[in-house]
Formats: C-alpha cells, sequence, structure tokens
C-alpha cells in the first residue's frame, strides 16, 4: 500500500496564495505537490504525471472547474482521480452541481489545515484502498491464466482461446504434446528433478513455436500449442522443429521422448470435449503402434 511520500496531488487554482497554503499544509504530510492555474495546465499535468488526488477551484478563468471536473471524468485515463473542489461559495446549488459532475467532496475557502489533511487524506487512504484490491485482482487473474510450473499458459485460458476461434468461425490447428514414459524419469530423477525436465521442456516450446502460438500445460506432462489455420505443411514443419529442438537440447535431448498428435478443425465441428477426446484416443493409438506423431484432419 502506498505511503504519504508516495502519493501525488494536484491542487488547481488561480489565486497562488491559495496553492501557497494548501502546498504548505500538503508538504507537512509527506505528499508530492504540483499545480496549475488553468484548465489548460490542469491536462498537461494528468498526460504527463500520475496523479493521485486533485484539489480543484470553481472559479477560474475560462473553463471552470466544473468544466473541468466533467472533463475529466469522461476521460478513460484520468475519470478514476478523485477531485475535491475548492469554493468560496457556500450556496446549496454550487455544492450540489459538484457532486453531479463527479467530485467526490468540497471544501469552503477559507479553509483551514486540519480540514484540509482529514479530507485529503480520507481520499487518498480511499485510492490506496482500491489499488490494493486491482493489484490483488490482477494477480489472482494472472494465476488463473498461468500454469505455475512451467509459467505456460493454463488449461483453463486455452481452452477459452479455443472457444475463441470457434466462436468466431475460424480454423485452427490444436499441437498437443505428452512426454513418454514419465514414470521412468520420475523414479530416475525425483520430484525436483522431473519438475526441472518439464520446466526446461516448456521453454524450448516457446523458443521453437511460432509467435502467435498459444501454449499451455493442459495436465501433467501434457502439452498444448494452439495455432491458426496454417498450411499443412507449415504445421509439419513446425512439428519437426520442435521435435529436432528437443532431441538437441543438452539437458532434456537424451531424457524425454514425446508423442505429438496434430489437430485440424477444417473438417470437423468438434466440441472441446470432443477434440480432447480425439486427441487422447490419437495418444492412445501412437502408444500402440509406436509412432512419435499423427495426424486428426
Amino acid at each position: 500500500m502506498k505511503t504519504n511520500n508516495n502519493f501525488h496531488v494536484l491542487v488547481v487554482d488561480d489565486e497562488p496564495f491559495n496553492i501557497e497554503l494548501a502546498e504548505a499544509y500538503l508538504l507537512e504530510e509527506g505528499y508530492q505537490i504540483s499545480f496549475a492555474k488553468n484548465a489548460q495546465e490542469t491536462f498537461q499535468r494528468v498526460a504527463k504525471e500520475k496523479i493521485d488526488l486533485i484539489l480543484l477551484d470553481i472559479n477560474m478563468p475560462g473553463k471552470d472547474g466544473f468544466e473541468v471536473c466533467k472533463m475529466l471524468k469522461e476521460d478513460s485515463k484520468t475519470k478514476d482521480i478523485p477531485v475535491i473542489f475548492l469554493t468560496a461559495q457556500t450556496d446549496i446549488k454550487y455544492i450540489s452541481r459538484a457532486f453531479e459532475v463527479g467530485g467526490v467532496d468540497y471544501l469552503s475557502k477559507p479553509f483551514f489545515g486540519v480540514e484540509l489533511k482529514a479530507r485529503v487524506k480520507t481520499q487518498l487512504q480511499k485510492v490506496a484502498y482500491l489499488d490494493e484490491i486491482k493489484h490483488k485482482q490482477s494477480k489472482l487473474a494472472q494465476i488463473s491464466v498461468t500454469d505455475p510450473l512451467t509459467k505456460l499458459y493454463s488449461a483453463l485460458y486455452f481452452d477459452s482461446q479455443i472457444k475463441l476461434y470457434q466462436n468466431r468461425g475460424e480454423a485452427f490447428w490444436l499441437i498437443s504434446l505428452k512426454v513418454e514414459r514419465f514414470e521412468k524419469i520420475n523414479q530416475l530423477y525425483g520430484y525436483y528433478g522431473a519438475n526441472k525436465i518439464i520446466r526446461k521442456l516448456a521453454k524450448v516450446l516457446e523458443a521453437n513455436s511460432f509467435k502467435s502460438a498459444h501454449i499451455a500445460r493442459l495436465f501433467g506432462v501434457s502439452f498444448g500449442i494452439l495455432l491458426k489455420d496454417y498450411e499443412t505443411d507449415q504445421i509439419k514443419k513446425l512439428y519437426h522443429v520442435l521435435s529436432t529442438a528437443i532431441k538437441k537440447d543438452k539437458e532434456i535431448g537424451s531424457v524425454v521422448s514425446v508423442a505429438t498428435v496434430l489437430y485440424s478443425s477444417r473438417s470437423f465441428n468438434d466440441s472441446i470435449p470432443t477434440i480432447y477426446k480425439k486427441i487422447q484416443a490419437g495418444m492412445q493409438e501412437l502408444e500402440s503402434s509406436n509412432s512419435q506423431f499423427l495426424f486428426i484432419q
């Protein structure tokens, strides 16, 4: 969570005395302070700097505070910056208008230091709280789409990308790879060593696939590569590139052999469960025939 010296407050007022007074009080709290004297300077500041809170005078030459606040709230980049209005007006119409255009609070001028500090602190605590929630939500979202062991995409995210292709009516390729006889690798290298091999295989797949590919660890030692509808020859070439890269890798080349099923959706209108059933059947066919790759198209 942010501390006071990380918060940046913008004071907007055409009276230098009001700016200096607000600055003096807020610097006592350790805030970073910037100032602007009109609408143009305000928009220049928020475009260049990360502003956490704006103290905004209502009566200014040119665009008044109401217009400035309305414009800030209409811009997706600045709409979340809280605005506390500064006003010498006590008319309820002014105060109501301040909230209507998006203000979160108001201070009557001349303001007192204690009140200014308290109201600013309250709004910045809300900013810090919301930032923390957003950070946690971002981390949760990242976790939901990322496999924790390999840092590839998760199976959940992979399936969602297949669904997107299907919803758009676009053909795609799904390359499914499974490490063969992994039980022996586990016995020979142990849990830690086996996981290291899985992570290394993930890196080899990432380094040698097309840049547009979505690569995921689907489950256990099974991986998936989702691609747009390339020509079959290009997919065959990619398979050979991947298999060669795995065999030539110094860390896993002598340890890992991979069974691969290449599934094209061109000729099918399969649901996601049906796709995986066909791939599983293909893997079983490879195992029984002692082969290493199979096309389903």
